[in-house]
């Protein structure tokens, strides 16, 4: 979904003054930023806040916004069922905001895990323990058709091959998607990072890499926002 018009002249008008202007964006802002944060990482963006610093510096903070999706973020035996409640959060959060703004363009990032509960929501399952029956999208369709991209970073269903993926990755991640799996609701709207080195979308050994994609990528994921959003 790209923002009308109208509120583009609105945009390009507010974003020149952005660094200027600390305003509060309205009750329904023309661009709303959903983050999902990584493993273990305290509630709030974790890893995903350096991509949506750039997002809101971009377009500006007095008509952009951002919400955190609520959930575990938990690691080892509690994975599996944190991929589960953050997907309903991700569900329920998304509606939620959706039928109080209609109009308000959305952007979801999800970091690590919290990359594997956006694609699980937006894209459906399976997804072992955490999401068995399932195809197709699991968030409403007026979520769908206001969502302008997807930017997910070392997701864990990282699979070679698939529409959108950047980064060098030639080996998929530990809950990797099916070979061929399209996710044909947000065709064209997605973007996956992964490289090599990464141990969680692919099959490397440095965890460094895979906290640095925001430094590394964001720039190329901004402008794909950009293109998705703006007329």
């Amino acid at each position: 979904m790209r923002i009308p018009s109208t509120s583009w002249i609105l945009l390009s008008l507010l974003t020149a003054a952005a660094s200027a202007s600390k305003q509060s964006p309205p009750s329904c802002p023309a661009l709303h930023i959903f983050g999902a944060r990584e493993t273990t990482a305290p509630q709030g963006f974790g890893t995903a806040q350096t991509f949506i610093d750039l997002v809101i510096q971009t377009f500006g903070s007095n008509v952009t916004s951002s919400e955190e999706i609520f959930y575990p973020a938990a690691g080892g035996r509690e994975y599996p069922a944190s991929v589960t409640t953050g997907i309903a959060a991700v569900i329920k959060q998304t509606a939620t905001f959706a039928a109080r703004c209609p109009k308000t363009v959305l952007v979801v990032h999800g970091y690590s895990q919290g990359a594997q509960i956006v694609d699980d929501a937006f894209c459906g399952g399976p997804d072992g323990e955490s999401l068995k029956d399932s195809s197709g999208p699991l968030v409403t369709g007026l979520v769908r058709r206001n969502t302008a991209a997807l930017i997910l970073m070392g997701s864990p269903r990282f699979e070679v091959g698939r529409e959108g993926n950047r980064g060098d990755a030639t080996v998929g991640g530990f809950a990797a998607r099916p070979k061929g799996f399209k996710c044909n609701a947000l065709a064209g709207r997605i973007l996956s990072f992964c490289d090599s080195p990464d141990p969680f979308c692919s099959n490397g050994t440095d965890d460094k890499t895979h906290q640095e994609y925001g430094l590394v990528y964001g720039k190329e994921a901004l402008a794909f926002v950009i293109s998705r959003v703006l007329i």
